[in-house]
């Protein structure tokens, strides 16, 4: 018999950030702060995939994350990269991340 996984404990305990991005799209075309950030932290928009056409350069989509990452935090990015990779190709969360 294999032994239980342990699930992984965070240091710290404290809750994950919540996505502070959007990815809503508006009538009149606005931009927004939380839109520029869904925007800058979704390697999607650097042409990873067939189906999401290059719309940025490496230099500038790395430095733009690079950026984000100093003004909100690395879990801040984190946790919005993951937020709008999962919303961009369709998957869901896992059950154990829901609250």
């Amino acid at each position: 018999m294999s032994p239980t996984p342990k699930k992984f404990k965070r240091p710290d305990q404290k809750p994950l950030p919540k996505p502070n991005v959007d990815l809503t799209a508006s009538d009149d075309g606005e931009m927004t702060a939380e839109k520029v950030r869904a925007m800058f932290c979704n390697p999607l928009y650097a042409g990873i995939t067939a189906n999401f056409p290059k719309l940025v350069d490496d230099e500038t989509w790395i430095r733009a994350a690079a950026q984000a990452i100093r003004e909100h935090g690395s879990e801040q990015w984190l946790v919005n990269m993951l937020y709008v990779l999962r919303e961009s190709l369709g998957t869901s969360a896992p059950e154990s991340d829901a609250e």
